[in-house]
């Protein structure tokens, strides 16, 4: 007679799917609920491959929006020092708008 194996409950398992579904709407967020999930997994010897992938997702995503950010801010500082009208820096054409109500 064969005994079944016993369920092993992971106790970071849902920090780990909660922090997957978080980590694009609310990046930190997730980031946070992945390592959590992931320490708390490691303490009872298993493996999250959910945490693993929050953790992934959400540090691809600050990642990306951090460089959008500051391309933001680069090009905000280009069009102050042009002015408005479509100019030409580095080879590429950028168009500056007037700000609304100047």
């Amino acid at each position: 007679m064969t005994h079944p194996e016993p369920v092993v409950h992971n106790p970071g398992k849902t920090l780990g799917v909660v922090g997957l579904v978080l980590s694009v709407p609310l990046a930190p967020v997730a980031l946070v609920l992945g390592i959590v999930g992931l320490v708390r997994s490691r303490r009872a010897r298993l493996t999250n491959w959910w945490a693993v992938a929050a953790i992934t997702v959400s540090f691809l995503v600050i990642v990306a929006v951090v460089i959008w950010a500051a391309t933001l801010v680069w090009l905000m500082g280009e069009c102050a020092e042009l002015g408005p009208g479509v100019h030409e820096v580095n080879g590429r054409a950028i168009e500056c708008v007037q700000p609304s109500g100047s």
